[in-house]
Order: C-alpha cells, then sequence, then structure tokens
C-alpha cells in the first residue's frame, strides 16, 4: 500500500498513511474507513494495468505499467544476493523504495524533506530485517542483470514528488551517485545482528 500510495497521489498517501499510524486490529480492518482504503488501492493498480496491460517498455508517464516496479530494482537486487531465503518480497521493497527515495534526492528530484516523509511512511510498516553484512558490491552487480532491464538497460522508477513517479534511464544515473544512494537507503535500517 506504502508502494502504490508513493506513486498514486498525495490523497491516497495521506489516507494510507493515517490508516498505518493506528493500531492494527479486528476493528480496523472490518471498519469502512479500511475497505474504502483497500478499494481506492485496487482502483488505481486496476487504472493502471488497463492504461498498459503488457507493460510497454517505450512508455515513461505516469501512466505506464512500469510505475507499479517503483522500489523494485534494488529489491529484486536483494532477493537474488539472498537466493530469495532471507527477504519477504515486501522487505526487500521497503529498502527498495529507501534506496530509491535517496536516489531521488541525489538528483534533485525531491527535497529532504521529501525524503523524510518517503522514509517515515516505510517506517509505519514496521522494522526491516538487518543487512548488515551484504555488500554493496555484490548489489551492485546484481542491478546489472535486473530481470526488467530493457536490453541491457536499467530504468529506475523515481519520484519527483509524492504522487509524481519519473522512469529515469540507468545511463542517466552514475555509479557513484547510485552507489551512494545505495549506501543511505540501506543504512537507514541497519542493525547490530548478523546477517545469515
Amino acid at each position: 500500500m506504502v508502494k502504490q500510495a508513493l506513486i498514486a497521489d498525495t490523497s491516497l498517501f495521506d489516507r494510507t498513511v493515517n490508516c498505518l499510524q493506528k493500531p492494527v486490529n479486528a476493528d480496523l480492518l472490518r471498519s469502512p474507513e479500511f475497505e474504502s482504503l483497500i478499494a481506492a488501492q485496487c482502483g488505481f493498480k486496476a487504472s493502471i494495468v488497463a492504461n498498459d496491460e503488457r507493460e510497454s517498455t517505450t512508455r515513461t508517464d505516469v501512466k505506464s505499467r512500469r510505475v507499479l516496479n517503483f522500489g523494485h530494482t534494488t529489491a529484486h537486487a536483494l532477493e537474488t544476493i539472498t537466493n530469495y531465503r532471507y527477504f519477504r518480497h515486501g522487505e526487500a521493497v521497503g529498502y527498495g523504495m529507501l534506496v530509491a527515495g535517496e536516489l531521488s534526492r541525489n538528483l534533485g528530484l525531491i527535497d529532504s524533506g521529501e525524503l523524510k516523509t518517503l522514509r517515515d511512511a516505510v517506517a509505519l510498516c514496521g522494522p526491516l530485517p538487518s543487512i548488515a553484512n551484504l555488500d554493496t558490491g555484490a548489489i551492485m552487480h546484481a542491478l546489472k542483470h535486473d530481470k526488467k532491464s530493457v536490453a541491457g538497460q536499467i530504468n529506475w522508477v523515481l519520484l519527483e514528488g509524492i504522487g509524481r513517479p519519473k522512469i529515469v534511464e540507468g545511463r542517466l544515473i552514475s555509479a557513484k551517485s547510485l552507489r551512494l544512494s545505495l549506501r543511505a537507503g540501506l543504512a537507514l535500517e541497519r542493525q547490530k545482528e548478523s546477517f545469515h
């Protein structure tokens, strides 16, 4: 829900954050508010898929199905280097959103306040598993082989603001900027426990 809200619009984002700030219990899950939020989330995704059923590789607009991959580029790399045995998919995407947020800020697409808003929203989902022993070099290597790359080119889904996704060609992102964004995004949730 956080991933979709970040790429949808500020209204859905605010509704999602407000819901996540409440204690999760049976009353919340059966409430009309939660039901309405789930319907809005499903409606957003359905509208994107209906506009781009086959995920066209040439589309870069905000209605491109590729925007649903926000957070997934880094997530796929994390899942790959851990043989899909360490992260739940949502946890890997959580880290991926943090990295995409850092990269968005490093490229001047968002400011520090918007990055903090993104971080706070991801944190509302709960703690992410420790990644203290993961190697940035291994992640960088895995990124080069992302399953969503087109002709060997990674396309990043970044943000120009809440509800304003932007598809950016990987060739426009320097290795240094990517490395800095990875380190910053992944360091936010690092714990002292070792990776197993």
